[in-house]
């Protein structure tokens, strides 16, 4: 590869490395085959394990210098790594749509829990507690009370359902009302 057409591949890299992998200009068909070989081989890939792979496959050259200078020519470790780098991404984006997911069933769950117990506390009666179930009743209250604040403080809100200002932050509606 001429010094020009490196320059400008690796300057395309370096804007959409995720296309890194592709086959490049002016690489051939084998040597993309092989690089796609040493690619998918994943972490611990080497030149060796790649060629070692394809041993029986007549379609590849198994000569260690050419692998090994289509390596370099074409930036395999690079490519590969932008490759590894998309794929994780790709993984993240799932797992975080899949708890997402998860985190809305259990809001959706814990919804109608509450409302049955609204419910319930609403044609309750206060003859209707044994002693234990008060103390077990004042309990629950006051854990789910402790809960629903810290969850309002690490969110940042106040009990009345505002944004509140932490130190070294602007609450822009609160703090220049009036200016």
């Amino acid at each position: 590869m001429k010094n020009i057409d490196k320059v400008l591949e690796e300057a395309r890299a370096d804007m959409m490395p995720f296309y890194s992998w592709e086959l490049l200009p002016k690489e051939s068909a084998e040597a993309f085959a092989a690089f796609c070989v040493f690619r998918d081989l994943g972490f611990g890939r080497n030149i060796r394990k790649a060629i070692d792979s394809v041993k029986n496959n007549d379609a590849f050259s198994q000569s260690y210098g050419s692998w090994r200078k289509w390596a370099v020519d074409y930036r395999w470790k690079e490519r590969a790594a932008d490759y590894d780098r998309y794929n994780e991404q790709l993984k993240q984006t799932e797992n975080r749509k899949t708890i997402e997911a998860q985190a809305e069933k259990h809001r959706e769950v814990t919804g109608k829990m509450l409302d049955v117990a609204i419910k319930k506390l609403d044609t309750m009666k206060p003859e209707d507690l044994s002693p234990g179930g008060v103390v077990e009743f004042v309990q629950t209250s006051a854990k789910t009370n402790k809960e629903i604040v810290e969850l309002m403080q690490i969110s940042g809100l106040t009990p009345n359902g505002k944004t509140e200002s932490k130190q070294g932050e602007f609450n822009f509606v609160s703090d220049f009302q009036g200016l």
